[in-house]
């Protein structure tokens, strides 16, 4: 089993009255989450939910005394926001159609696929934890360290490095990259090919503008296979968010969001 320190910092609140079902799923989540606790119906899970303060409800749709839906409704109307997994072995549109206005995250059709109910708790504690406590979460596996942050950044250097040789045929005579929150920023300076600072030595003020342009087309036709093995390397979708050129000061900027 992976060690999903990501879960592991994160309160699951499980609220089943089928009491086969409730200790088959706890057994699976107990040593994968940080804390998990249980209830047996809506009223319980009320409870719970503001003695413990959970991060996560996962909640099944018809229960005795008080179901999913009207629990959820309570909490919503008390001003809560907690991220919801439903589960119900109902899987008519009408029954689903009750659960929009909750904003659910996800509803799982019984006998629940533990896979995807892992995928979603991880996904949503990803989330929680980036804002939480201010860092970035890698590979799903561990949390970005300063040292691991760190090594990471030097991956990412040595990939920039490659992939802007392979296409200007020339590195930046310096390249830094620096991982701040859910950003990738690449620093780059004297990045010019030799053609490039000919254009510019022969009519500097000119060409510029051109230079400018003609680095700007190479990142936007060549820079998604660059992105797409840093998505790899770290597990996470990522995307351009600002390409800043200074032909004139020699310096380039990338900004890459953290999806």
């Amino acid at each position: 089993m992976r060690n999903l320190t990501v879960l592991q910092k994160i309160k699951v609140l499980y609220i089943e009255d089928e009491p086969i079902t409730q200790r088959e799923v706890s057994k699976f989540l107990k040593p994968q989450v940080g804390k998990l606790i249980t209830a047996s119906n809506g009223l319980e899970g009320i409870k719970s939910f503001f003695h413990h303060e959970p991060d996560i409800i996962i909640t099944d749709l018809i229960m005795g005394d008080m179901n999913g839906i009207e629990m959820m409704k309570n909490l919503r109307n008390e001003g809560v926001y907690c991220p919801l997994i439903i589960t119900s072995s109902l899987s008519d549109s009408e029954t689903i159609l009750k659960t929009v206005d909750l904003k659910i995250e996800k509803f799982l059709i019984k006998p629940i696929n533990l896979d995807s109910l892992i995928n979603t708790l991880e996904s949503l504690a990803i989330d929680i934890v980036e804002k939480r406590e201010n860092i970035v979460v890698v590979n799903k596996d561990f949390i970005l360290d300063e040292a691991k942050k760190a090594e990471l950044e030097l991956k990412i250097r040595n990939l920039y490095s490659k992939y802007l040789k392979d296409v200007t045929g020339k590195g930046a005579n310096l390249v830094n990259v620096f991982i701040n929150g859910k950003e990738i920023e690449i620093l780059l300076k004297q990045p010019l090919t030799r053609l490039e600072e000919s254009l510019l030595n022969t009519n500097a003020g000119s060409n510029y503008k051109l230079v400018e342009i003609i680095r700007r087309t190479i990142y936007e036709d060549t820079i998604d296979d660059f992105l797409t093995k840093v998505s790899l390397l770290i597990d996470r979708k990522v995307g351009i968010k600002k390409i800043d050129v200074y032909p004139k000061e020699r310096i380039e900027r990338i900004l890459i969001e953290i999806r």
